[in-house]
C-alpha cells in the first residue's frame, strides 16, 4: 500500500465535487481524503499497483493540476 499527498488549487463547490468523482472512478486506490486549504486542497490517496504520476495523469485528464508533495 502506498501513501500519496498531492496539492491542488480547488476552490470552488463544483470542482471539488468533479475531483471526487473522478477520484472514485481511478482503479486501485483504496481510500483517500481532502482537505481544504487557504488557496486550493489537500489530497491524500492511499493505493496499491499504482504510480503517483498515474493518478496525476488521469486527474489532469479531467482538468485538474495537481503536484505531488513529498514527505521528509
Amino acid at each position: 500500500m502506498e501513501n500519496f499527498k498531492f496539492e491542488a488549487l480547488v476552490t470552488e463547490d463544483s470542482q471539488l465535487r468533479k475531483l471526487e468523482d473522478c477520484i472514485k472512478k481511478i482503479p486501485n486506490i483504496s481510500d483517500w481524503r481532502i482537505t481544504k486549504r487557504l488557496n486550493g486542497i489537500l489530497l491524500c490517496v492511499k493505493a496499491v499497483n499504482i504510480r503517483a504520476f498515474d493518478i496525476v495523469f488521469t486527474l489532469q485528464e479531467e482538468g485538474f493540476l495537481l503536484e505531488r508533495l513529498y514527505e521528509e
